[in-house]
């Protein structure tokens, strides 16, 4: 499923991150060199809003106790933590859409 996220002019700054929430989505959107980047907005650590913390390098840095997470794949920092969820994040001329997967069911 495909959804519009936003327009390009409500994207962060580069380097800066944003909450976006609607549709039961609660997602934490950064901007890394000119591409848009989505990820969950809660840190599964303790569940603080990431869009509150900021971006290190590709790196987005919980406010609550800087669990460090690379905003273009989820991946933690440190091995053993749990990699945040992420979301395809598309641009079409002033629009931008996430893609939302649906889990397969199989018998």
């Amino acid at each position: 499923m495909i959804r519009k996220l936003c327009n390009v002019d409500q994207l962060p700054e580069e380097g800066k991150l944003r909450a976006v929430q609607g549709d039961g989505l609660d997602l934490c959107i950064g901007m890394l060199e000119g591409k848009p980047y989505a990820v969950q907005n809660a840190c599964p650590h303790q569940g603080a809003p990431l869009a509150a913390g900021c971006l290190q390098e590709s790196y987005v840095v919980c406010p609550y106790h800087a669990w460090r997470f690379r905003l273009s794949n989820g991946q933690p920092e440190q091995e053993g933590d749990p990699p945040l969820q992420t979301y395809e994040v598309r641009q079409y001329g002033s629009e931008i859409f996430l893609r939302l997967f649906q889990p397969v069911e199989r018998p």
